[in-house]
């Protein structure tokens, strides 16, 4: 039986090889044809510098709406933290949900 199969099989496997060639060749095509595009693409695409971002300028040291932390407003006015928190709590700025500054003019204002 194996003697009249194999003659059989012999042109369905060939075939089947056939189209697994012919697919390979043309996923190898398509691979090279990606690979030129790529370095084309490469190529062509003109290098653009980026803009240059400019930072603001620094706010001045001596700026008087300048916020400072509350250490250094109780640098400022010669007056403890506490008793900023106690007598001039009008005047905080909250920053975040727990931290509070105050304008610098504020403490220098407090130390009169």
């Amino acid at each position: 039986m194996s003697s009249n199969t194999s003659p059989l099989l012999a042109p369905l496997l060939t075939a089947q090889l056939d189209g697994l060639a012919v697919a390979l060749k043309d996923t190898a095509a398509r691979i090279e044809t990606i690979k030129a595009a790529a370095q084309a693409a490469e190529r062509e695409t003109a290098r653009t510098e980026q803009p240059v971002e400019r930072t603001p300028e620094p706010e001045p040291k001596d700026d008087p709406d300048r916020i400072v932390t509350l250490a250094e407003a109780s640098r400022l006015s010669s007056l403890s933290i506490d008793t900023l928190r106690r007598k001039h709590r009008n005047k905080f700025v909250q920053l975040s949900e727990r931290r509070f500054g105050i304008r610098k003019r504020d403490a220098l204002m407090l130390s009169r």
